[in-house]
Order: C-alpha cells, then sequence, then structure tokens
C-alpha cells in the first residue's frame, strides 16, 4: 500500500492541482479544482466557472459537509485534503458493514433525523434497500464541471459510470478488478488457466479452494459465469460440485492456502489477506489471474444523501471528488483504482487490463440475477437457509 500524503495547505493543494491538471487526458482550459481563475481581460468567465465560484463561496457560508463511507483510515486522509483546499470543515463518519449503516439511516429518517450530506459505499444496498424510502437525491444534475461530465475522461464514458437504470442516484468513480483466480505459480503455468473453460479440466478436481459460496467473490463470480456463457449454469454445476473444490469462509485460510501450495488454485484469496505473507516475504510466487469471464468490478459509488443538512457543501464535494484531482488524492490514500481514465493506478492488484471488460457487481439491472445465482449455487452445494 502506497503511504498517504500528509495534510496539504490550500495554496499547496491548489499549485500541485494545477501541475497536475496538465495532462493531456484533461479537457482543454478547465483549471484545477479550487476558485476559478480570473478571466482575461475583456473576457467573461464561462458559465460554470461563475457556477462553481458561486458554490465555493454558498458552501463556505455553510461551513461543513457531512460524509460517510465504509470504515479505513485512507478516506479520513483524504478528506483532510478537501478540508485543507476549501476550509470546509468535513465531518467524517463511517460503519463496517451494510447490515450496520442502512439500517441506521433508516431508523435516523424514520425519526426524521437527516445527518449527512454525501455517501460513498458500494451501491447495492444503498439502492436495494434505501432507494425505495427515498433517501437519495439525484446527483446528475448537481455535477456541472466539464472535466467531471466529460465521457472522454471516463473509462466507459460518463453514462457509463452510473450505477442505478435510470442513471440518476449512484455514480461510480471506482474501477477496482477484483481478480478471483489465484495460482500457486510452483505447481500451475500461467498459460495453464487463461480462461474459466480451462478450470474445468479433469486435472484440478479436488485441487482447487473457493470462498464459500454465500461469499461475494463466489457467488458473484459465479452470475458473471451464467450471465456471459449459454451453458453457464452446466458449468457452475461443474466447478462447484464434479470438481469438489473445497470451500472455506476465513479469507486468511484461503491466502494461507495458495501461499503454502496446499490447494494450487484458490478463488477468493483477497489481497487484503494475502497481504501478511506477503510482508513476511513468502508469497512472491503467488499470481492473481485476469480472467474477465469471472473476475468482478466493485463499483463503489457517490450518492447525495436526501433533505442533507448541507447542500451546497455536498455538491462541491461530489464536484471535487470526481475531478482528476479529487480522484487522485482519494484513490491513493483507500488506496483503489479510479474510472478516470487520467488517474495512475494505486492498487496494482486491481489493476484492469486494457481493453478488457469486466462484470460490473455494482449494477441495479444485475441484482435479480445475483439474487437467483445464490440461491441456485445454494442449492447445488446443499445450503438451505
Amino acid at each position: 500500500m502506497l503511504k498517504p500524503d500528509h495534510a496539504i495547505s490550500r495554496r499547496g493543494f491548489l499549485a500541485a492541482a494545477g501541475a497536475v491538471g496538465a495532462a493531456a487526458c484533461a479537457p482543454a482550459a478547465v483549471p484545477p479544482p479550487g476558485a476559478a481563475p480570473p478571466a482575461a481581460p475583456g473576457s467573461a468567465k464561462a458559465p460554470w466557472e461563475q457556477e462553481w465560484d458561486r458554490l465555493i463561496a454558498a458552501a463556505k457560508q455553510e461551513g461543513k459537509v457531512s460524509v460517510f463511507t465504509l470504515t479505513g483510515t485512507g478516506y479520513r486522509k483524504a478528506l483532510d485534503a478537501f478540508e485543507s483546499a476549501f476550509g470546509i470543515t468535513v465531518e467524517h463518519q463511517a460503519e463496517a458493514s451494510a447490515s450496520i449503516w442502512v439500517p441506521k439511516m433508516q431508523k435516523e429518517r424514520e425519526a426524521g433525523v437527516y445527518s449527512f450530506d454525501v455517501v460513498v459505499v458500494p451501491p447495492n444496498s444503498a439502492l436495494l434497500r434505501l432507494k425505495p424510502q427515498g433517501a437519495w437525491d439525484p446527483i446528475r444534475p448537481a455535477l456541472f464541471r466539464p472535466d467531471v461530465t466529460d465521457d472522454k475522461a471516463w473509462r466507459d464514458g460518463f453514462d457509463g459510470q452510473f450505477m442505478d437504470v435510470d442513471k440518476q442516484l449512484a455514480f461510480s468513480y471506482e474501477y477496482d478488478v477484483n481478480h478471483a483466480i489465484s495460482i500457486d505459480t510452483n505447481q500451475v503455468q500461467p498459460d495453464e488457466i487463461k480462461t474459466v473453460k480451462d478450470l474445468l479440466n479433469p486435472k484440478w478436481k479436488g485441487r482447487m479452494m473457493f470462498s464459500d459460496v454465500r461469499v461475494g467473490s463466489t457467488y458473484l463470480a459465479m452470475t458473471a459465469i451464467r450471465d456471459q456463457f449459454p451453458d453457464g449454469d452446466a458449468m457452475v454445476r461443474t466447478l462447484l460440485v464434479d470438481q469438489q473444490p473445497v470451500f472455506v469462509r476465513d479469507a486468511r485460510q484461503r491466502a494461507e492456502a495458495v501461499v503454502r501450495g496446499t490447494f494450487p488454485v484458490v478463488l477468493g484469496a483477497a489481497p487484503a489477506a494475502l497481504k501478511e505473507f506477503r510482508d513476511a516475504g513468502v508469497a512472491g510466487h503467488v499470481k492473481y489471474l485476469d480472467i474477465p469471464e469471472i473476475d468482478i468490478i466493485f463499483n463503489y459509488s457517490v450518492f447525495l444523501y436526501n433533505k442533507a443538512p448541507h447542500p451546497n457543501a455536498r455538491k462541491l464535494f461530489a464536484n471535487w471528488l470526481l475531478t482528476k484531482e479529487g480522484q487522485t488524492v482519494w484513490c491513493k490514500n483507500v488506496p483503489t483504482n479510479s474510472a478516470r481514465v487520467d488517474v495512475e493506478v494505486f492498487n496494482h492488484d486491481g489493476a484492469p487490463s486494457p481493453g478488457r471488460k469486466y462484470y460490473a457487481s455494482g449494477q441495479e439491472s444485475t441484482y435479480a440475477k445475483q439474487a437467483d445465482t445464490q440461491k441456485h449455487i445454494n442449492g447445488l452445494v446443499g445450503i438451505t437457509n
């Protein structure tokens, strides 16, 4: 993990942002996300520049913004950069999982309490459970900077980053690949497994370890297979039943299995669990495979909370976050990879290959299929609850 930057001054942040903003990928004539520069003599500022200046002034009047994320020290460091750049206090709230934060927000809303401005989370629970309650305001009309709305700035275009079916509520800034399969290269040659169908080779029968089928790394991977192959159901049955993998819920145990070579092929050895072994210098032989048919994108998204206490500050924060400069600060500190094409890779384990398209697990249109897959594979392995 790269070391996060220390908190920086407003002047230092804007100076650094100006240097980065000169990259060719950024749309022409768009300054870094501080106050818009003075107009040339005899010319007026562009409308968006005038709006940006008005927004900064209005947000400063509000004085603060409340941002909710999942737990992680990197988030606070990224929020400190926003705070330093604009002089607006950031109240940061965080929880470990949707099983905690979703009921919390539901109860607060029922009591008429609205304590958040911006929510940055995986979109699935946010859309499935809170969208029906009207918890989200549309973010699309709030995004107005040309360097944010430019199609060329984003891997799948501006529209392609919206996770909700109406393309209004959930904007995904992230493109971080969960490479499902890791191998022990002492036992498996990297070119032995190039596609999902290579995993069906009887050679691997009884020699694979998978995460529990109720864990996302397995049921989402199986959804991707069912989605992309006409015989996807048969392939899933072969993988989960005929190939006789061992299912393990503990993430560290899966990582240890591929490190020690107990199982030469492991599905669900997460980089976070592998880090301990890498730090000890004993995981150099472990390699993640790039297989788009089974690899998953986890689409962390930005939401605007309904009845937010600081509407101008939340709009300022959302636009800043999605600029090249905001994404660089955010993704470096978390760390993760941005869906912006002009931001460098910070999580090399999750780096996408150029030209390859991966299964976007956060797309609202896929949720019904994911639920069906969960039920289907539970049945295959005999889980009834």
